[in-house]
C-alpha cells in the first residue's frame, strides 16, 4: 500500500489530504505533524480551496506538501463525482488522487467523503487521527497530545463530546 519510505524505524506514509484536515491542523498550530507522517499530497483543487479560505495559504504553504495536478481523465472523473452532489470538487479530486497514488491514508474530517472513500477501499483518517498517530509513534508525549486534542477542539473542526472523550481515552490507553 502506498510508496514505502523508511525514516529511522518508522515507516513513512503516503498521505493525500483534503482541505479540512490541513485547515484544522493549521488553526491548531499542528500542521507540522503531517510532515512527520511522510509524503503529503494534495490535488490542485484542494490547494485552490485552501487559498480561498485562508488568505495566508499561498505565502505560508509548507514546502513539504506536494501539489498534484490530475490528468484530464481523472479530473473528468472528479467532476462527475462532484456534479453528483455527493462531494465537492476538492474532495472528489483528493479521493481520486488517493486511489491513483495507492495512498496509505486519505485525510478527511467530514463524514460523507470519509464514507465514500472507505467504500472504495481507501483508509481514511481525520485530524484527530493525525494527533493519535503522532502520540502512538512517539512524536507527541502524553501532555503534548492532550494539548493537541484540546487545540483541535478549539479550531473550526466540530468534534462531538463522545469523540473527544474517546480520543482522550485512547491517549490514556497508550500512555498509562
Amino acid at each position: 500500500m502506498g510508496i514505502e519510505i523508511e525514516k529511522g524505524s518508522i515507516r513513512m506514509k503516503t498521505v493525500v489530504c483534503d482541505t479540512g484536515p490541513i485547515l484544522h491542523l493549521k488553526e491548531a498550530n499542528l500542521l507540522n505533524l503531517l510532515e512527520k507522517m511522510g509524503v503529503i499530497y494534495i490535488p490542485h483543487q484542494v490547494d485552490a480551496e485552501l487559498s480561498e479560505i485562508d488568505n495566508s495559504w499561498s505565502n505560508e504553504k509548507p514546502f513539504w506538501i506536494s501539489i498534484h495536478n490530475l490528468s484530464e481523465a481523472d479530473l473528468n472523473q472528479a467532476e462527475v463525482l462532484s456534479n453528483s452532489g455527493l462531494l465537492a470538487i476538492g474532495e472528489s479530486a483528493a479521493i481520486i488522487l488517493s486511489k491513483q497514488l495507492k495512498a496509505d491514508w486519505f485525510l478527511r474530517d467530514d463524514a460523507s467523503a470519509r464514507i465514500f472513500a472507505s467504500t472504495m477501499g481507501i483508509e481514511v483518517h481525520g485530524s484527530l487521527g493525525v494527533v493519535l498517530w503522532a502520540a502512538a509513534t512517539g512524536h507527541l508525549g502524553y501532555e503534548e497530545a492532550k494539548l493537541a486534542i484540546k487545540r483541535l477542539s478549539q479550531s473550526s473542526l466540530w468534534i462531538s463530546q463522545n469523540i473527544l472523550r474517546e480520543s482522550y481515552q485512547a491517549l490514556d490507553e497508550m500512555f498509562l
